[in-house]
């Protein structure tokens, strides 16, 4: 039977990085695909496509690329805030939620 290795703080560090780096890396790849998508889209509808989803597929790409760029960034900044003062929390959470009812406006505004 293999034995259990008790984790430390080093290697709880290491996965806390992986993880960071997993969301910041997959973040911005989805962000800059959606991006392009919606660039696409834009460029398509300035030169006259009419195409009726058209508009709206870019307000979601739109909102899909804000999403990908929270969880890249937010995960990170947590991570910052989570040892210092709760000063720093609180700012962080506020952020946060503005952010989030950004991407809910922009949502609604389908």
């Amino acid at each position: 039977m293999a034995k259990k290795t008790k984790k430390t703080a080093s290697t709880e560090g290491k996965e806390r990085r992986d993880t960071t780096k997993f969301c910041a890396f997959w973040g911005i790849v989805i962000a800059a695909v959606v991006m392009l998508l919606s660039f696409i889209f834009s460029l398509l509808a300035r030169l006259g496509v009419t195409i009726s989803w058209l508009g709206t597929a870019t307000s979601v790409c739109n909102i899909v690329s804000m999403v990908a760029l929270l969880v890249a960034v937010g995960i990170p900044a947590y991570g910052y805030v989570r040892g210092r003062k709760k000063s720093w929390k609180i700012a962080f959470w506020i952020a946060f939620i503005l952010y989030i009812l950004g991407i809910i406006g922009v949502g609604l505004s389908i």
